[in-house]
């Protein structure tokens, strides 16, 4: 029964991932749900560049032995007692991968899983390759076995000096541009730097620190001084104060490109920043100032402050069974096609 139980879970997580629609946001463009080139730019620009360099040196001389084992006998990179392990990892991941790409729920690499792992495995082969390389062309594998030690080594250090905000990794081929520019949801932050919020205001004795955060927990648990603040809609009082906001809220969750331009600082790798705002914050929709209502974007691409909603019924439990019925008709409303426009009626006689 527990089995049968923890099987259907699994299914109907599957489903709703594949089945499940959601808009998504990749490379500066929102889009309004998944689309079939999300994970393999995702899985370019968070890999470590030299696992990616391993896979292509892989590949490179996987299409060297297959010729060579044309004109020569020579040994196969495969053990034949391997063969068919060999394939049902082939397989796997070109069914996960298909399915990953034919989804219109993108939301983060974590959902990438299986196809990354299964692509670690495919590099198992690489010293029988290399093996096989250097019996057949000595100086070409000392040029190989170097490359392949400095790649494995480069994704040590790539570990090393990313650790421990994983999280937010981007590497080189972001081109200078920024995490938040590119990727969103998880790929960026999961609340998982409070810690760093809560650190920086106590570093700079700060009694209160306004905080737009992406998820739908209370912050003051982690950090005391927070207040849950939407950088959309600063007020009066927020002016020549500290604020911070997650990295997903700058361009997807919210529209508040506009806090980059003052001094800010990057908390938790990339996840976060804390930024000081001006003095005196322009007017909506002029030049520095936060966006024109219109302008507005929500959490997750809701019609309404999802955000909001969860912290109330937080706060409120007892608002539950009227919050869910609340948030099922909005989202029924935002979902119902506009009606066709009522023909005009016959025009009076006077």
């Amino acid at each position: 029964m527990v089995y049968l139980l923890s099987r259907s879970r699994k299914s109907f997580a599957f489903e709703t991932i594949y089945t499940g629609n959601r808009p998504t946001f990749l490379l500066g463009h929102t889009y309004p749900h998944g689309v079939w080139f999300y994970f393999p730019v995702l899985f370019v620009l968070k890999s470590a560049l030299g696992f990616l360099g391993l896979l292509v040196l892989a590949l490179a001389l996987a299409l060297w032995q297959k010729r060579k084992l044309r004109d020569s006998p020579h040994t196969p990179a495969i053990p034949p007692e391997l063969t068919t392990h060999w394939r049902v990892l082939w397989i796997s991941l070109l069914v996960f991968t298909a399915f990953c790409m034919l989804s219109r729920l993108d939301i983060s690499i974590r959902h990438f899983t299986v196809p990354i792992i299964l692509l670690i495995l495919l590099l198992a082969p690489l010293p029988r390759l290399l093996q096989g390389l250097r019996l057949a062309a000595p100086a070409p594998a000392r040029f190989a076995c170097a490359t392949t030690a400095a790649l494995t080594l480069s994704c040590l250090f790539t570990a090393v000096h990313a650790y421990p905000f994983y999280f937010p990794y981007i590497n080189a081929l972001s081109l200078g541009r920024p995490a938040y520019a590119l990727v969103n949801d998880s790929n960026l932050d999961w609340n998982q730097s409070l810690p760093e919020v809560k650190r920086f205001a106590d570093q700079h004795a700060l009694q209160k620190i306004n905080l737009d955060e992406w998820g739908f927990n209370d912050p003051t648990a982690i950090v005391p001084q927070a207040q849950v603040w939407d950088c959309q809609l600063p007020s009066p009082a927020d002016e020549g104060q500290w604020a911070v906001v997650s990295a997903n809220m700058i361009m997807d969750g919210h529209n508040c490109l506009w806090l980059m331009q003052y001094p800010h600082q990057t908390l938790a790798g990339g996840s976060m920043y804390a930024v000081h705002l001006p003095e005196h914050i322009p007017a909506p929709g002029s030049a520095g100032g936060p966006p024109l209502p219109s302008e507005f974007r929500q959490f997750a691409g809701a019609p309404f402050d999802l955000r909001g909603f969860f912290l109330d019924v937080t706060l409120h439990p007892e608002k539950l069974p009227q919050a869910m019925q609340e948030m099922q008709a909005k989202f029924n409303s935002a979902n119902k096609p506009p009606s066709p426009s009522a023909p005009p009626g016959p025009k009076s006689l006077q």
